[in-house]
């Protein structure tokens, strides 16, 4: 590519946003990603306590997980990501059947 048509891709690219702007909501993102995180363990251990099932908590962490994994399987084209979204695929579905039938 020549270099007008790699700075009208990266026009196009970042009409809405500057590199600084997309920066800042990426690691804003991840960093409310940590928050949940510690929440759901936080909750996790209190309903293990009072013997509550806690297969809806590890469904959302199993899901957001699968999530990260098919989006880096997909467009980074690496398939030890995609063997890791099959492992957590597993994982959500048997806690959604242990939470959902009472198991």
């Amino acid at each position: 590519m020549e270099k007008n048509e790699i700075l009208e891709k990266s026009r196009r690219e970042n009409q809405n946003q500057d590199e600084r702007e997309r920066t800042i909501r990426i690691q804003g993102e991840s960093f409310s990603l940590i928050f949940v995180f510690g929440i759901g363990l936080f909750l996790t251990t209190w309903k293990m306590a009072h013997g509550i099932p806690v297969g809806d908590i590890l469904s959302m962490f199993w899901a957001c997980s699968l999530g990260c994994c098919l989006y880096k399987a997909v467009n980074l084209k690496q398939k030890s990501q995609l063997v890791l979204a099959l492992v957590c695929l597993a994982f959500l579905v048997y806690n959604l059947v242990r939470y959902m039938t009472g198991w």
